[in-house]
């Protein structure tokens, strides 16, 4: 209840249009195969210190198809991007109208996460394309963002992202591995590797003063 009243209170704050950063659509190729599955990034950019949004996207439901992200929650889901924290992330809604076409994000974060800012992904869309698609656009309606000091920021958004489609263009490539997690991954691999060799060379170590003593003893 007090994560509701939390985000309730985010969304009824004074709004400000901000004047810093801004929030946008990409796709790794906007040319793609009919009949294939794609991925639709929110990205932000140089934004100020923010602990929750509010969206909500529009795109043509007759021409492609929402896929949910989380079969085991009632609705159709978007997937979370990496600005905010998802391990402490309160989702008061995570819905997609695959009727209509339109889909609704609203988010907190809660303590102890600190307030995001800067660039990254905010939250992943994926679609499949029939065989009939031809050309669809996908839009951003409703861009606002709060602070843990009760301030919100609503943004304008960018030119909607058009995409085209036709059966000759390429099967769009899976999304990579996030930077942060790719990060730990090698930390965890080096870390392995030190311990690897200081272990080696304390057994080296001990193997050689064990000859030393056993060369002084025959002495």
């Amino acid at each position: 209840m007090k994560y509701m009243l939390y985000i309730a209170t985010l969304l009824a704050s004074l709004t400000t249009f901000a004047d810093q950063g801004r929030i946008y659509l990409e796709t790794s190729n906007p040319q793609i195969k009919t009949g294939s599955e794609f991925y639709v990034d929110v990205m932000v950019a140089d934004l100020p210190d923010v602990y929750g949004t509010q969206l909500t996207l529009n795109y043509d439901s007759q021409s492609i198809t929402f896929i949910d992200q989380d079969t085991k929650t009632k609705g159709a889901q978007l997937e979370h991007g990496n600005f905010l924290n998802a391990k402490n992330l309160y989702v008061l809604r995570n819905q997609a109208n695959t009727q209509h076409g339109t889909i609704q994000y609203i988010v907190s974060q809660v303590a102890p996460a600190k307030s995001a800012s800067g660039d990254g992904r905010l939250a992943r869309l994926y679609f499949t394309a029939p065989d009939n698609a031809a050309r669809n656009t996908i839009s951003i309606e409703i861009a606002e963002f709060g602070t843990r000091n009760g301030e919100k920021y609503t943004y304008k958004t960018d030119t909607p992202l058009s995409l085209q489609f036709d059966s000759g263009y390429q099967v769009q490539a899976s999304p990579g591995i996030d930077i942060q997690v790719w990060t730990i991954g090698l930390a965890m691999v080096l870390s392995l590797i030190a311990l690897t060799v200081f272990f080696l060379r304390s057994r080296a170590l001990k193997l050689k003063t064990k000859n030393i003593t056993a060369r002084q003893a025959l002495q």
